[in-house]
């Protein structure tokens, strides 16, 4: 494709495309050819991040080694950080190109820093990443073309893996804290006539030139978001040809021809030159694309419960069906902020949850649900994790219900006059509603059922009610509802310092704790304070200490006590987990690797590389 346009003169020889020192990429099974079109699937506008993963592209990423997941020098050549964390100083590649040709440099940061960054229009609030832990936003320092600094008022011994997690916020899909000075300028009212951004407003419909950037400074916005605007030049392996915007029955991804990375050969990447993909709203249609071979390579949106179907389909769809494996485990969340203040208090006693978490027939659950599929297993970091500990993930999970029972006993919740359905302190009887966003007929809320019919079994009544995810969100916002149950489950849980949500509780659509996390962190939400011997404050006390503490042995010795401390307090109740991700890839799709963890701060199909698949003619 690009070879033509060079001989047509429209675009310069390969080695004038490329930078000084390309990053090389070393494929999985051998140095592709290049062409085809690859074929996807996705729902719309709204599954945004599933093409975006395929393309990020962060200062620094997440590369997979004999040794696991580790980090890697990206769109710098290498990076260093003083003795105590606080400077950050980056090397760029020299001489990489945006999509149309411009340099990539540090004017593009001093841009971002200079009238993004301190553009309250544009930044109205600032992220964690940005800023140090007393909440001072950092300061950039620009040396040269090529190099410059990050400085904070504290440690930031986390950055590396933050940057390599989401660019540290923005733009979405990369390059971290930059943009193409040369082009986004035409949309800021520091360079650009206010009544030349109204026009410009009205022509993308919406109501302010900040909008054309995007909603309250998500960078989603018609001009900046690169899923959306064509025309904006862009440091990733395809580019939008046609956009969602546009069309959202097919949206089209084209090959950047000024990318920056090559293979072992010094061929420039990517191979593939178009993504196609194709609307469904359906999980029938989606299935049934695969099994007729319309689906080249995905594992965004295939279900684990159509195992059986894709497999007994490999021959018919000339696909084969290979497995990695979810940083997740399935959970149920005890809400010790619910609104019935006496249920709140039985729940946020340890011993309780201990009964009810070893109620449950994990093994049962794997096999009647699952297929065998999963591990059973406690909610915590899974295997292949550096905060692996096999004690944590077996904990509280041996089926004992004769235990449960002499525990929910020892509580004095004593079985009510119908012999099946203990009693609260206050004599009402001893009831829980588990609400769940999982569909009607999902293996989610199936499991669900089974969760309530096991902890019934032991005197505690228990109910499932399933609502819609918009209404479940905003329940976890305000602490209204007893327990909740997520399709993701406690993820997140592979690289965890990257993003301990779950275990600080900010993460609240698993709602262990919500109002006291929104009171930790400040959240526009319902917030309440903790009591002073409350061990959520331990946990927090640790992460404080952790994020701050630039020795790494240290570092890791105290996250470790954090999460000791979920290891005997669960609060969040896993059942089984690092299930199977199912990659369906056509048998001529080669390069795609197996057996890697799925999970959001390793940025799922984007650890696979994709910029190095091939199709075998």
């Amino acid at each position: 494709m690009l070879a033509e346009l060079v001989k047509a003169g429209k675009l310069p020889p390969v080695n004038q495309r490329l930078p000084q020192n390309p990053r090389v990429i070393k494929p999985v099974e051998k140095v592709g050819k290049y062409g085809g079109t690859w074929r996807r699937a996705y729902k719309g506008l709204s599954d945004r991040w599933g093409p975006t993963k395929l393309i990020e592209e962060f200062f620094i990423q997440w590369d997979w080694t004999d040794k696991g997941a580790t980090l890697a020098p990206n769109l710098c050549e290498k990076w260093e950080q003083n003795a105590n964390a606080t400077e950050f100083t980056f090397y760029l590649r020299k001489g990489i190109k945006w999509s149309d040709g411009e340099e990539y440099n540090t004017d593009d940061i001093k841009f971002w820093y200079e009238d993004v960054f301190q553009n309250k229009d544009l930044t109205p609030t600032i992220d964690s990443n940005l800023k140090s832990p007393d909440g001072t936003p950092l300061k950039v320092t620009i040396i040269d073309k090529y190099t410059f600094k990050l400085i904070f008022t504290a440690p930031k011994p986390l950055l590396p893996i933050n940057v390599a997690r989401n660019g540290m916020g923005n733009p979405a899909g990369g390059p971290t804290i930059s943009w193409p000075e040369h082009y986004m300028k035409k949309f800021h009212p520091k360079y650009t006539p206010q009544a030349e951004l109204d026009a410009l407003a009205k022509k993308n419909n919406v109501q302010t030139w900040d909008q054309l950037w995007g909603d309250k400074g998500d960078m989603q916005g018609p001009i900046a978001f690169w899923f959306k605007n064509p025309d904006l030049p862009v440091v990733i392996a395809w580019k939008v040809k046609v956009s969602p915007l546009t069309s959202q029955q097919q949206f089209v991804m084209e090959r950047n021809p000024y990318y920056w990375k090559v293979d072992p050969e010094g061929n420039q990447l990517p191979y593939i030159d178009t993504i196609t993909h194709d609307f469904f709203d359906n999980q029938e249609v989606f299935n049934l694309w695969i099994v007729s071979g319309k689906i080249d390579m995905q594992y965004r949106h295939t279900d684990t419960g159509s195992y059986t179907l894709y497999k007994e389909n490999e021959k018919k769809g000339d696909y084969r069906v290979l497995r990695w494996r979810m940083a997740s485990t399935n959970c149920v969340h005890l809400n010790i902020n619910c609104p019935d203040p006496v249920l709140a208090k039985i729940m946020d006693t340890p011993k309780f949850r201990q009964a009810l978490s070893i109620a449950i027939d994990r093994k049962q659950l794997n096999d009647l649900l699952f297929s065998g599929l999963y591990t059973p297993r406690q909610a915590s970091p899974v295997k292949g994790s550096p905060n692996y500990d096999p004690e944590f993930e077996a904990r509280w999970t041996e089926y004992d219900p004769k235990t449960a029972n002499a525990l929910l006993d020892e509580l004095g919740l004593k079985m009510g006059p119908d012999g099946k359905t203990r009693l609260r302190p206050d004599g009402k009887a001893l009831e829980i509603t588990i609400e769940s966003m999982s569909a009607p007929g999902s293996l989610g809320l199936d499991e669900c059922q089974q969760v309530a019919r096991m902890w019934t079994a032991v005197g505690v009544k228990t109910s499932v009610k399933q609502v819609e995810r918009s209404l479940y969100e905003q329940h976890c916002h305000d602490g209204a509802l007893d327990a909740g149950y997520t399709d993701w489950g406690f993820n997140r849980n592979a690289i965890v310092m990257a993003d301990p949500g779950r275990y600080t509780g900010i993460t609240d659509d698993g709602p262990w704790a919500p109002l006291y996390a929104h009171w930790y962190y400040k959240a526009p939400y319902k917030q309440v304070e903790p009591p002073v011997d409350h061990p959520i404050r331990k946990i927090w006390d640790l992460w404080d200490k952790t994020q701050v503490e630039p020795d790494e042995a240290k570092r890791n010795a105290l996250f470790k006590q954090l999460l000791d401390i979920h290891k005997e307090q669960p609060w969040n109740i896993g059942t089984c987990g690092e299930n199977p991700t199912l990659w369906i890839v056509k048998n001529n799709f080669r390069n795609v690797p197996e057996g890697r963890i799925n999970d959001d701060p390793l940025r799922d199909e984007g650890l696979g590389m994709p910029c190095q698949y091939y199709f075998e003619k």
